[in-house]
């Protein structure tokens, strides 16, 4: 997806790019759901977001290495980061199962937008260092490669588009209700900050996280008014894309809830059809036919379960 129209606080249409083709089809619609996670056709439509620029959650690429059985030697990587005399998972206990998972992650201090491609090279910086030291300084693993590493990385946070409700961790941790509860949550809110034990010399510019893992009582409904946008009134939203604080993003943005997200989404939108109506239309004017639906749950055969 790469544009959208809009007029009177309306989309249009949204365009959107065969990435293998390379064609453009334009697709006009009632409706729209922002699923991107950058919240991509909301901003371009100006729907309201916020963001947090310092501080965020950073992206992964994750790697592993194999054994291929016989000597594999690696070259000197000048480009890559010098880890010669620092720490890092793996390095001091020889544990392959420490290289390359979701806490190897940078960016935190970086446009999450905008420096996509510095975060996603530094990763790479950070994944060849590690492994040019291991293989070279440390003379580990001689028969071991890097057999896979992922080429997009996978963010965690970026923007957040906002709705007539805004979730703040203070709503998680004093439970507070909503008549429009309907995605639970099943996630601790859970940060990822840069690990101290990995951030000296690389201040700004971690590439190793740690996850801070903050409880509440569970379970919690996240409120429906979290899913579609205050000021574009034909735009939903699911996934980490919705109307959340930062904190509060912890919990909501692991894949089942968001998957769970979808699935409300489709049931509000059949309620737009059904009744032309707006998505806010669908809590102010349709509440208990929406709860109604929840209570019955996604049509049989529509999920590939009976």
């Amino acid at each position: 997806m790469n544009a959208v129209a809009s007029s009177s606080g309306s989309i249009t249409s949204v365009t959107a790019q065969d990435i293998v083709t390379g064609e453009r089809r334009r697709f006009r619609g009632r409706w729209y759901a922002d699923c991107t996670g950058d919240g991509a056709v909301g901003y371009l439509a100006g729907a309201d977001y916020d963001i947090t620029r310092q501080g965020h959650m950073g992206r992964c690429n994750l790697w592993h290495a194999v054994d291929t059985g016989k000597p594999s030697p690696f070259p000197r990587c000048p480009w890559a980061l010098d880890l010669s005399d620092k720490p890092f998972p793996g390095r001091g206990d020889k544990r392959l199962d420490k290289l390359g998972g979701w806490y190897w992650e940078s960016g935190f201090y970086h446009d999450p937008i905008l420096d996509r491609e510095y975060i996603r090279d530094w990763n790479f910086r950070a994944m060849y260092g590690a492994w040019d030291c291991l293989k070279n300084v440390d003379k580990a693993f001689p028969n071991h490669r890097i057999g896979w590493a992922a080429y997009i990385s996978g963010p965690r946070e970026s923007r957040r588009l906002l709705g007539d409700v805004v979730l703040t961790r203070k709503d998680l941790l004093e439970k507070r209700e909503f008549d429009d509860g309907c995605v639970v949550t099943g996630w601790k809110m859970d940060l990822h900050l840069p690990d101290k034990r990995y951030n000296k010399g690389f201040e700004g510019d971690a590439f190793i996280s740690k996850a801070h893992f903050e409880g509440y009582p569970m379970p919690y409904y996240v409120p429906y008014r979290c899913l579609y946008s205050r000021n574009m009134s034909n735009l939903f939203m699911a996934g980490r894309d919705i109307s959340v604080t930062h904190e509060a993003l912890g919990t909501v943005r692991v894949m089942r809830t968001c998957g769970l997200m979808g699935e409300v989404v489709g049931l509000a939108a059949s309620l737009c059809k059904q009744h032309d109506t707006t998505p806010r239309g669908v809590y102010e004017d349709h509440l208990e036919a929406f709860k109604a639906l929840l209570e019955r749950g996604v049509p049989a055969g529509t999920t590939g379960k009976p």
